[in-house]
């Protein structure tokens, strides 16, 4: 009978639907910033960099920041690294990852951020770094990054050769290779700061053929910058180079001694 049968046209009809209906749902899922817990089978681009964060320039001046780490790894000798830390001005919410990616004329680069916040930036050519902003994925303004420039010499590592040699290279950087307007964004350099949980240092080293052990005070208005609020202040001294000890003089310290810049923050 006729109600049970589709004509030709018909069918074109329903067919114009369907296909008209599957790209409603693509566009749909294609706008999606972030895609449904439950969607295992999620396409990769979902999760872009382009559909997930913003760019925001207030972040950080990369351009600048980029000459400095230019400057560091040309100079440097290895002795020297930036590490950036990402706060909240309030708790995260429940199952919040925050994303952070490099935005330049050629595309972008993922930055990893570690449990802690703890972050590096990668460094670019220097022409390619000019127009490089930070892109987000957070509310503006909700958070912060703090810029730490960091030693790479681990403390078991430290001579007072060591001390001398990464004294010598940041006075380097700052005075005689960074431009005028780099100079605020790199701390003045006064020392290799030491901290641990007990005050318990000495350098050591050999003296006609005699092992010799000096023991170094606590200065208790050094304070270490990696402080976390609620728990016990390390305790912390500091070498500049000038002490009259020789360069094979080896630190001995605890296994949880950190070693830091003594100096003025970036601001």
């Amino acid at each position: 009978m006729n109600h049970t049968s589709a004509t030709p046209l018909s069918r074109r009809s329903a067919a114009l639907l369907i296909t008209l209906s599957a790209l409603a749902l693509q566009v749909q899922a294609q706008a999606q910033t972030t895609p449904p817990a439950d969607a295992a089978s999620t396409p990769v681009q979902l999760e872009t960099v382009s559909m997930t964060l913003q760019r925001d320039g207030s972040l950080i001046p990369y351009g600048k920041m980029n000459e400095i780490l230019s400057l560091m790894q040309k100079y440097g000798e290895a002795q020297f690294y930036m590490e950036f830390k990402l706060s909240f001005k309030e708790a995260k919410p429940a199952g919040f990852a925050p994303k952070l990616a490099l935005y330049h004329n050629e595309g972008s680069v993922p930055i990893t951020i570690a449990a802690d916040g703890t972050f590096t930036l990668p460094v670019l050519p220097l022409e390619l770094g000019k127009d490089a902003d930070l892109a987000r994925n957070w509310k503006r303004g909700s958070a912060s990054i703090q810029g730490s420039l960091r030693i790479s010499t681990r403390a078991e590592q430290l001579t007072m050769g060591q001390v001398r040699r990464i004294t010598r290279l940041a006075h380097k950087l700052r005075s005689d290779l960074l431009p005028w307007y780099l100079k605020p964004m790199f701390p003045q350099f006064e020392g290799v700061r030491i901290c641990s949980s007990k005050p318990a240092w000495e350098l050591e080293w050999r003296e006609k053929g005699q092992l010799v052990g000096l023991p170094l005070s606590a200065d208790p208005k050094d304070k270490d910058p990696d402080a976390v609020a609620g728990e016990p202040p390390r305790s912390c001294t500091s070498l500049n180079g000038q002490e009259r000890w020789p360069d094979e003089a080896r630190l001995i310290a605890p296994a949880d001694t950190r070693l830091s810049v003594k100096g003025l923050s970036i601001k």
